[in-house]
């Protein structure tokens, strides 16, 4: 199931972008109910587009990934 976050850009209307967590991270395969740990790091921070406007930028840092998993 993905998990949806809104984070706001940083341009001058400071839009209201939502964040598919999966798309970032990538899914987690499950077997018999226990995850298997891929050794895949959270990175620090993750820089994208704003989907509105064209000068703001939608920075996701680790403690919002790690808050909404």
């Amino acid at each position: 199931m993905a998990k949806i976050i809104k984070v706001q850009c940083t341009g001058r209307e400071q839009h209201v972008n939502e964040v598919d967590l999966e798309d970032i991270l990538g899914p987690d395969v499950v077997m018999h109910g226990t995850p298997i740990d891929t050794g895949r790091p959270i990175p620090e921070r993750i820089v994208r587009r704003c989907e509105v406007c064209t000068e703001g930028k939608v920075i996701i840092t680790r403690d919002m990934i790690e808050q909404n998993l």
